[in-house]
């Protein structure tokens, strides 16, 4: 469906039931109304498991995006008295850019893909000193998020590459109805679910306007 089509079902299925003297909305309040829809559908799927079936993999496969980075020259190396190497961001804004990781690798001048571990700071400083738990290619090597940068930490080698794969933030692709580019792009088979989330929040706007202005306040932190 395109935009106007999904509006136009969601009215029929907000009209078919609720009363005839229940509100109606505006095309930008169905534009927000179905975008915050989109997000929860897409975010309902995440939680199911993108590989749980064939269905939930070709739902949001259109925003499903791999990028690589490779370190900048001024991304310096040093090692801890421990020997573990710490690379500073490969690149900023990498947190910001996607809504959901699906997986994450890094390579080095002698292997390629070796998966990461994100773990926190206070992880690491509580295996600093563990020779059990040291980062290494078959186990993994270790991430930390630090503002828009990534830190990781390796057994000492040095990293060249760092690649992932997760999904856009779908509030990047809104259903505009009132715009020419706001048809949703995902999947033509999950529209009917997101017209379908949309008309509970348009009946939550009468029933229960808490609610309603909960989920228009998530909308608004994107």
């Amino acid at each position: 469906m395109n935009c106007i089509e999904m509006r136009t079902e969601a009215e029929l299925l907000y009209e078919s039931i609720n009363s005839s003297d229940s509100p109606g909305f505006t095309d930008t309040e169905w534009a927000s109304l179905l975008t915050i829809a989109q997000r929860r559908i897409v975010t309902s799927i995440l939680v199911d498991g993108i590989n749980k079936n064939a269905f939930n993999q070709l739902a949001i496969e259109p925003i499903v995006r791999k990028v690589g980075y490779v370190p900048a020259a001024t991304d310096t190396h040093f090692k801890n008295t421990d020997g573990i190497t710490f690379a500073p961001a490969l690149a900023g804004g990498i947190a910001t850019e996607f809504f959901w990781i699906l997986d994450e690798y890094v390579t080095t001048a002698g292997e390629k893909n070796i998966p990461i571990k994100r773990i926190t700071y206070d992880f690491y400083r509580l295996n600093l000193k563990n020779p059990f738990r040291i980062p290494d290619e078959e186990e993994g090597y270790w991430v930390l998020q630090y503002n828009d940068s990534l830190v990781f930490i390796t057994d000492g080698t040095a990293i060249t590459g760092y690649s992932i794969v997760g999904v856009h933030h779908p509030d990047n692709y809104p259903i505009g109805i009132a715009t020419p580019a706001g048809d949703c792009i995902l999947n033509e088979g999950v529209h009917s679910l997101i017209v379908e989330e949309a008309v509970k929040l348009a009946r939550m706007s009468v029933t229960d306007m808490q609610g309603y202005q909960l989920a228009l306040a998530e909308f608004a932190k994107k």
